[in-house]
């Protein structure tokens, strides 16, 4: 189990920007499973949607995205790492909405890497329910 102190040390991303908030499975660079608990306080909610709210896909696909970079940043010691950058987003697809309070499961699979892209193929479940997935490159930078 990853915390989020430890989380922290492989991907640059900080509070509010965070997305997951602990890692429960990782084989460096392979697969990884992170977890998240969508937390109503986020302002986000505020305008999306007043009435019912609605956690905006996009961050679905940052979830994934950041699950991503600590599989891969995983592989790299931090001080040499530089920064994985998301390159496209492919095939997404949201299967069901998120509302406040959800827990969701984020995991990622790497399927091929060409020098410092790779294509992950992503999943975002809730309650064992697929609500979002589809495929992501991202590049390793420095």
């Amino acid at each position: 189990m990853i915390e989020r102190e430890e989380i922290e040390k492989i991907i640059p991303h900080r509070a509010p920007f965070l997305w997951i908030d602990r890692v429960e499975e990782l084989e460096p660079g392979i697969h990884c499973v992170a977890w998240l608990r969508v937390d109503g306080e986020n302002p986000v909610f505020a305008g999306h949607f007043p009435a019912r709210p609605i956690l905006p896909g996009v961050f679905l696909i940052e979830a994934v995205a950041q699950t991503a970079a600590v599989m891969m940043g995983s592989t790299t010691p931090a001080e040499t790492m530089g920064t994985a950058l998301l390159a496209a987003v492919n095939r997404f697809k949201f299967h069901k909405p998120v509302s406040p309070g959800t827990v969701l499961r984020i995991e990622t699979t790497k399927l091929t890497e060409v020098g410092s892209l790779a294509c992950i193929e992503g999943t975002v479940s809730a309650a064992g329910e697929k609500v979002a997935s589809g495929e992501l490159s991202v590049v390793s930078g420095r």
